[in-house]
């Protein structure tokens, strides 16, 4: 196994071994379409509220691994002098990087597979009826969320200013980007300036591509944007020590 599987492999151990984060990034978003399924009895409505479930409990998750969890564990490394004594080592900071990004990237898929699974197989929710479209929603929901929550990691000092501001970002993300309630609920203004959020765009994209149709071209051009920008942001301004 090559030195960064190795990292990628011992970096998972410890993610696993904190029962808070499995929760959060698995379990939980399982649980909202367990609930929801048991409540809404969804049985194959083509209701388009009936998105809205799934597709919720995906944003949910991503939000909470991407802003939450993946800064704080970074800048905690930096604070902890982790990444500046690896930096003398063949396992750089950059191997660290690269397996946070693995870890995360693979269990939000595993999470979306558990979401699609168990509503569908457990509570008969429909499954995404736009595949290309639901794939490319959801990697460059993937890119933007984890780019924006690196660049937390980027500019935080401290391991509790990266949570602090992930938190805030996290509750920002869910009230503009139609997650705490459909945004058919929502008034307009607040449609819109979801549409040009991370979290907004991949929920709107996820629940087009779910009612089988391809996401707005705006949606995944803010997605990408926000790819782009905020990644190439955190790159120049990322410090290991």
């Amino acid at each position: 196994m090559s030195g960064t599987g190795t990292l990628t492999l011992t970096e998972l151990k410890l993610f696993l071994r904190d029962p808070a984060s499995t929760i959060v990034t698995i379990a939980l978003p399982v649980a909202i379409v367990v609930v929801f399924g048991v409540i809404a009895q969804p049985n194959g409505s083509k209701d388009p509220i009936m998105t809205y479930f799934p597709t919720m409990a995906l944003a949910l998750g991503l939000a909470q691994l991407a802003l939450n969890l993946t800064p704080t564990t970074l800048a905690g490394y930096r604070e902890k002098g982790i990444l500046r004594r690896m930096s003398t080592t063949p396992m750089n900071p950059a191997k660290v990087l690269t397996a946070q990004l693995a870890i995360s990237f693979g269990l939000a898929v595993a999470a979306a597979v558990m979401v699609v699974l168990v509503g569908h197989l457990g509570f008969q929710f429909t499954l995404p009826e736009h595949i290309g479209g639901f794939l490319a929603a959801f990697a460059l929901g993937c890119t933007a969320l984890f780019s924006v929550g690196l660049l937390v990691a980027a500019i935080a000092p401290s391991a509790r200013v990266a949570t602090g501001i992930g938190v805030g970002l996290f509750f920002a993300s869910l009230v503009f980007g139609g997650v705490f309630m459909p945004a058919e609920n929502l008034p307009p203004f607040l449609v819109r300036i979801g549409d040009f959020t991370p979290l907004g765009a991949a929920m709107q994209s996820l629940r087009a591509s779910w009612s089988g149709t391809m996401p707005e071209p705006l949606h995944l051009a803010v997605l990408g944007a926000y790819t782009i920008v905020a990644g190439l942001a955190a790159a120049r301004l990322f410090r290991w020590e």
